[in-house]
């Protein structure tokens, strides 16, 4: 299966094209978004962050099932931390930015829950160079 193959680099690509576009037009989507510019740029640098890490993971070609799970992890926590963000600004917030929150959180919960599916086959890169 073609996913299984590369969900690490789909899960990387996800993070660096959010964390941009979302840094990129912070000031933007703070007001559409009626959240403070604070939480649109925590939110673009921890998606760069994270993209960081799974990047320097899709290119190993042994990764170690304890570095899988750090990324599982770290998804699931981006989802929790997600559902605080909407939780917390539930009243000022827009449709949209709980759309967007919402989304992320639903996409990285998808993700984790496939890379511990998967954690065995990502153990090894099947990336031909």
């Amino acid at each position: 299966m073609m996913i299984q193959k590369n969900i690490l680099w789909v899960d990387c690509c996800a993070a660096v094209l959010a964390g941009l576009i979302v840094l990129l037009a912070a000031q933007w989507l703070s007001q559409i978004y009626h959240l403070p510019k604070n939480i649109i740029i925590f939110i673009g640098c921890t998606n760069l962050l994270y993209a960081c890490y799974s990047f320097i993971l899709a290119n190993y070609r042994r990764r170690s099932t304890t570095l899988i799970n750090i990324l599982v992890i770290a998804n699931g926590f981006w989802c929790i931390i997600c559902l605080i963000i909407i939780c917390c600004f539930w009243h000022e917030m827009t449709i949209l930015a709980i759309m967007h929150i919402g989304g992320e959180a639903i996409f990285v919960a998808t993700l984790a829950k496939f890379e511990y599916l998967w954690r065995n086959r990502l153990v090894v890169s099947n990336f031909i160079s």
